[in-house]
């Protein structure tokens, strides 16, 4: 009996939903939950393999995954989901019957005047099933409302893991360029110190002026003093990198040579169509519109009548036999009449919520085009910058070894010297920066497209 009475009650109860809960899930939805699974097995798959040593030589994969295993924005947002996964099951769960059973005993000794003490032992038992559903449009509209927010923190997890995947290339490639230029700036000190070298010997044979000496002394420190800066700076983005991956260290970290020089292969336009459609955040804005559109048809529904839905079944008896039973189906309504202004601040407050998430998603889209427009600037100007930085390197090399033979042979002074061996260690520190750029600014515009 009870089961006939809930299957009729979950009959009028979808017939009472709202059309929107009724719906199978909205392209949006769909999409943003298809790219957030994705990316969530893809997360389990490398975080459930073994994690490489730290110890051992690292690539921007290896400490991607790492970052991704240990950093505590990622942590935060894979517990936003499940969290969100939760509310989204008690939302459902309310259209579920509940079920409990009890028992208990009691034994009573009674005084009376006149009366012999009388002592009662008494255990009864019971079992109740039952269903109580109230504002069953409401309910509809929850449980849309939380899919909808399941979606976000799906999306937001996915942003997350894009802006840790561009932090960690970032702070690799700034390592990376570190470490070269500490190898730079060693060589340039070791020509600095041959050249001071050969400068003493010349005075010591009366071939050259104390001045010579002392210019190339004093170039030798500047250089060592360089080279003390250079090794402090890869200590400096050591540290960086050990806290964009989660693991604080001191030891320094060990990287391969590859830098990526991918070569885009698409227009702004392309970039910033891809941007649109692939974004998390953007496709969480329109999430969070969608939300905002069922909250205010929510705050109006407040002026319609509100029905309640119910069914109970129970069993009891004396000492377990269950001899008694009892079932109820109700329905009831309640009609809004006058709510203080409540329902009609609560449609205003609504309006103004869908109008603020409105002109926030515009801001949102006017912010994606400057982020995706100064990357593939940044990214063409590296790319257009490593071609010139190479050739400069090249002739400031070719210039230098003409000074020194110059100076060596005695036909060549002490300055002119100077000047070469500075503008091929610049040289060479500006191609290392033109490579490195494009590899950071390309990491920024994958960001800037949603991609990895």
């Amino acid at each position: 009996m009870m089961k006939k009475l809930i299957c009729l009650l979950y009959a009028g109860l979808w017939l009472c939903l709202p059309l929107s809960a009724q719906e199978t899930e909205s392209p949006l939805i769909e999409q943003a939950q298809s790219e957030a699974q994705q990316a969530l097995l893809s997360l389990q798959e490398e975080t459930q393999a073994p994690l490489p040593s730290l110890d051992s030589q690292l690539s921007v994969h290896d400490c991607v995954r790492i970052a991704m295993a240990n950093s505590p924005r990622a942590v935060s947002a894979r517990l936003a989901v499940e969290s969100a996964a939760i509310s989204l099951s008690n939302a459902k769960n309310v259209l579920l019957p509940t079920l409990s059973a009890g028992a208990n005993t009691g034994y009573t000794n009674t005084n009376l005047p006149g009366k012999e003490r009388a002592n009662e032992t008494a255990t009864s038992s019971s079992i109740d099933a039952s269903l109580s559903i109230s504002g069953i449009t409401d309910i509809g509209r929850n449980i849309r409302t939380q899919r909808l927010q399941l979606a976000q923190t799906r999306m937001s997890l996915c942003e997350v893991e894009n802006a840790i995947v561009a932090d960690v290339k970032s702070a690799y490639y700034a390592l990376m360029a570190a470490q070269r230029a500490v190898q730079i700036r060693t060589q340039s000190r070791d020509l600095y110190q041959d050249q001071y070298n050969r400068t003493k010997a010349f005075f010591d044979q009366g071939l050259r002026p104390k001045v010579d000496v002392t210019t190339a002394e004093v170039n030798l420190n500047n250089e060592i003093l360089g080279l003390i800066r250079a090794k402090n700076l890869v200590k400096t983005q050591n540290a960086k990198l050990a806290n964009v991956m989660g693991v604080p260290r001191d030891t320094p970290f060990v990287l391969d040579d590859y830098i990526e020089t991918e070569e885009i292969d698409f227009t702004f336009e392309e970039a910033l169509t891809r941007a649109y459609e692939n974004r998390p955040d953007v496709q969480s804005s329109k999430l969070g519109l969608q939300i905002r559109e069922i909250k205010l048809t929510q705050a109006k529904a407040g002026y319609w009548p509100t029905f309640t839905m119910g069914a109970s079944f129970s069993k009891s008896g004396d000492e377990f036999r269950f001899d008694s039973d009892q079932t109820k189906l109700f329905a009831g309504v309640e009609i809004p009449i006058f709510s203080a202004f409540k329902i009609s601040n609560n449609v205003k407050q609504a309006k103004v919520d869908l109008a603020s998430a409105q002109n926030s998603d515009r801001s949102l889209a006017n912010d994606v085009y400057l982020e995706v427009q100064n990357a593939f600037i940044r990214l063409n100007e590296a790319a257009e910058s490593i071609p010139v930085a190479a050739s400069t390197a090249e002739r400031a090399k070719e210039n230098m070894d003409l000074a020194r033979g110059r100076y060596n042979e005695g036909i060549g002074d002490i300055i002119t010297l100077k000047d070469a061996e500075v503008s091929y260690t610049d040289a060479e520190l500006n191609l290392l920066t033109a490579r490195f750029d494009y590899a950071v600014a390309l990491a920024e515009l994958k960001k800037a497209m949603g991609t990895k």
